[in-house]
């Protein structure tokens, strides 16, 4: 039995740091636009491709706290397939589940690093995902985005949670948020916990302006799901289970690249509710892994154990959540 099983697709991102660029803004921030020299080469800082997707991001942050990980995910068999099982098994995820396919295409992103914030041209490719036919034994399921299709995909897993009751962690995509159909709804209502950041979940709520987060918190607790987590970038990130609603701030650190900040949270938060934590807690966790994770460039260098976010929380006595 594993500790996790997360389902998701695994891609390939290409990483560019440049400093060679500008960034023009209309006069209603945050309409930004990233401008670069047009027609001609421009030297960068660094490159590097890397495996990445939520699903191996998080299972990686699972098992970097020794607890177990598989996951579930369609790729094309070839170079990339062969690359993505080797990279997932030296952090000691469990790939058997991964299907190579014959046909099909991988999803690509090339994320250009400017200054800190992240501009991803991406590639998607949809799949059509399907539990396994023999899915294995798990205390946590963890679904994330997911492209076109996805509808019988989440009917599967409740009936499944109804079967071995085991608890679902939730963090829709794009498309889901977008759609707002029936299916999301209903595997949001059989979550144990429900991710979001604070356009994420005043999209979902169907929500304008900027609320008050005890608003949306109650709004989201409302849509059935056990525990709610809102990420809010540099202001910090809430939980709230039905009782007691927590804020974190952000925790202090060196911002190089932010991609794969809200799976590193999220792998924090679930890797201190699997180790035994409340949810106040899981915040700490959450928020150092994601810190620890933006000083470096890709979704999984900085991922931390359980015991090295643990003699960071000691070396920062005073960094605490706070009960609103």
């Amino acid at each position: 039995m594993y500790d996790i099983l997360t389902i998701g697709d695994i891609k390939l991102d290409t990483f560019i740091v440049i400093s060679d660029a500008s960034v023009q803004c209309e006069l209603k921030m945050p309409s930004c636009k990233l401008c670069i020299e047009y027609g001609t080469k421009i030297p960068v800082d660094s490159m590097e491709t890397q495996i990445a997707g939520s699903a191996p991001n998080v299972a990686i942050g699972i098992t970097k706290m020794n607890k177990s990980a598989a996951i579930h995910s369609m790729m094309r068999k070839g170079i990339l397939y062969s690359l993505a099982v080797e990279y997932l098994k030296s952090h000691k995820v469990e790939t058997r589940y991964i299907n190579a396919t014959k046909d099909g295409a991988t999803s690509l992103a090339t994320v250009i690093n400017y200054k800190g914030e992240s501009t991803q041209l991406v590639s998607h490719h949809n799949k059509h995902f399907r539990l396994p036919k023999n899915t294995p034994r798990s205390e946590w399921i963890h679904i994330s985005e997911l492209g076109e299709g996805y509808e019988k995909l989440y009917k599967d897993i409740i009936s499944l949670k109804k079967q071995r009751n085991l608890k679902i962690s939730f963090n829709p995509g794009a498309i889901q948020i977008e759609e707002r159909k029936k299916e999301t709804f209903d595997l949001i209502k059989q979550s144990g916990v429900l991710f979001l950041n604070q356009d994420e979940a005043r999209d979902i709520l169907g929500l304008k302006g900027e609320p008050q987060i005890h608003y949306v918190m109650a709004k989201l607790m409302g849509l059935g799901p056990k525990m709610v987590v809102v990420t809010a970038g540099r202001s910090g990130a809430y939980a709230y289970d039905g009782k007691q609603l927590d804020v974190v701030p952000m925790f202090p650190g060196e911002r190089v690249e932010a991609t794969g900040a809200g799976d590193a949270f999220a792998s924090g938060f679930l890797g201190a509710l699997i180790h035994g934590n409340k949810h106040n807690e899981a915040l700490k966790w959450g928020s150092i892994n994601a810190a620890s994770v933006v000083g470096s460039v890709g979704p999984t260098k900085g991922l931390l154990s359980h015991t090295e976010i643990k003699k960071r929380l000691k070396a920062n006595p005073t960094y605490k959540t706070t009960e609103l």
